[in-house]
């Protein structure tokens, strides 16, 4: 299944957010990157479709760079 989680930087400036397709949520689904402002201010820098592979993968890369799991994902969207 596409991952649903959020990650958050070592510096706490971006935050990514994996979000499954409502449409194909075992297969497909978005990867959002968000520049952090401010404390509760975030920007959207963009919004890729991603296979669950793909998907997979970048998470791995993500956690092995040293990015955390965070409970951003409800308050980005």
């Amino acid at each position: 299944m596409y991952p649903k989680v959020s990650l958050i930087n070592k510096e706490n400036k971006n935050l990514v957010v994996f979000e499954r397709d409502s449409n194909n949520p075992l297969n497909e689904g978005f990867i959002i990157y968000w520049a952090i402002i401010k404390s509760n201010k975030k920007q959207l820098i963009f919004k890729k479709r991603l296979t669950k592979i793909s998907a997979l993968n970048k998470l791995k890369r993500l956690h092995e760079e040293g990015w955390t799991k965070t409970n951003y994902l409800d308050q980005a969207a």
